[in-house]
């Protein structure tokens, strides 16, 4: 590796660091602006409940002292913003507060993060009732529920992500005027956005030898759905079928490999071990999303490495891990169930189970990958299926030389 190419990995390396802090950022100041905790409960008697001093200055000031671990709690700016308000409807009140208001801390025994809010709201409504008058929150393990709060995670792996993705078609650009002519754009491509390689993906397959080889490649792929792989992550498994998913992607691009996820997924749902459940149309758009990543990172392409590693990236953390545990937590989406619930359902399924078996399995499985399109590719060759460029090769310092003297006495 040269000067020049070390510099271009530490400025990347330095960029995607940048990235993940400013969206860690971005979502930490989100939360302090829009996320607040709300907390719902019922009195027996509203006339044993004095319900107006819950906005009163000096009776939460006074709860504020009466124990030490909310003193980092600004109740007098909380008040004077209006971060603590409430509503009644008979019987019921809900209380809103501000996020920003409650510092948070580190819970060891849960290994959980928390705050203040619940306990000091909790002490702040009871020593209102008086007499016999009993107070029911609607919630009593939990009390109050986060509303509107971004993960920090969640938002700094999609500024990762986003900030990943925007240097590969920088850098893709840069290098397009390189020394290495035989990235031509008829053939080869740099990137997609050309219209003469959309103009191929487009093209119509009407030979015999194409449709052979999709039909063989897809019959393949979908065998391997009769041998699941058990992964160590819940009921989560492996599978080979993206071997064959990619190697259509790879000689076909990317439509007809989101035609192929379409079909693969319709056709795996009647598959006598699919599972069975009902069909959603939303695994479907994921199994054709993933075709269309795999034909926009192989197709006409020198396949190397990092353009494997790149493609199982997107499918196994965007595909499989994120979408994944939203489309798998719909399966618990009833009329009783809030959006504070459901999200609560994704996190735990995604932090738990699918981002760490996909973060786990993702170099292995690029890794297997890279060399199974090694031992395919000079076959698609010469059946001529794909062009002979697309086979990235070491070049030797003399051809090297060749191609800098080419470009110098042109």
């Amino acid at each position: 590796m040269n000067r020049k190419h070390r510099i271009n990995y530490i400025f990347a390396l330095t960029i995607l660091m940048v990235g993940f802090l400013f969206s860690f950022l971005f979502a930490d100041v989100y939360n302090k602006q829009c996320a607040y905790y709300q907390a719902t409960f019922t009195v027996s008697d509203v006339s044993k409940f004095d319900q107006e001093k819950l906005l009163d200055k000096q009776y939460l000031i006074s709860i504020k002292e009466s124990n030490k671990n909310y003193e980092n709690i600004n109740v007098s700016k909380m008040l004077d913003k209006k971060g603590f308000t409430y509503k009644q409807t008979n019987n019921s009140f809900t209380i809103t507060t501000n996020y920003k208001y409650y510092d948070i801390f580190y819970l060891r025994k849960n290994h959980d993060v928390s705050t203040r809010a619940k306990m000091f709201i909790k002490t702040a409504v009871s020593n209102l009732a008086v007499d016999d008058c009993k107070i029911t929150f609607e919630d009593p393990d939990n009390i109050v529920k986060v509303i509107n709060f971004a993960n920090r995670w969640t938002v700094s792996l999609f500024g990762t992500m986003l900030t990943l993705i925007i240097e590969i078609i920088y850098f893709s650009n840069k290098n397009a005027v390189s020394i290495d002519n035989e990235y031509d754009n008829q053939t080869i491509y740099h990137t997609c956005f050309y219209k003469s390689y959309w103009k191929s993906v487009f093209k119509p397959i009407t030979k015999v030898k194409d449709i052979t080889l999709i039909a063989m490649l897809f019959a393949m792929m979908l065998l391997c759905k009769f041998i699941p792989i058990p992964s160590g992550f819940g009921n989560l498994g492996l599978s080979f079928t993206y071997l064959f998913f990619a190697s259509i992607c790879l000689v076909y691009g990317p439509v007809v490999g989101f035609v192929i996820g379409i079909f693969s997924d319709v056709i795996g749902f009647f598959l006598p071990n699919s599972g069975g459940g009902t069909f959603n149309i939303l695994y479907t758009l994921q199994a054709a999303l993933c075709g269309f990543i795999y034909g926009l990172c192989f197709y006409k392409r020198k396949i190397k490495f990092s353009n494997v590693l790149f493609a199982r990236l997107l499918v196994n953390i965007l595909m499989n891990a994120v979408m994944g545990s939203f489309l798998f937590a719909m399966i618990y989406i009833d009329e009783s169930l809030t959006k504070q619930e459901y999200l609560q359902i994704v996190q735990t399924y995604m932090l738990y189970f699918s981002l760490p078996k996909n973060i786990v399995y993702l170099l292995p499985q690029s890794i297997f990958l890279y060399y199974v399109f090694k031992l395919v590719m000079p076959i698609f060759v010469r059946y001529r299926v794909i062009d002979r460029k697309m086979i990235a090769r070491k070049e030797s310092n003399e051809e090297q030389k060749n191609k800098i003297n080419r470009l110098i006495y042109k």
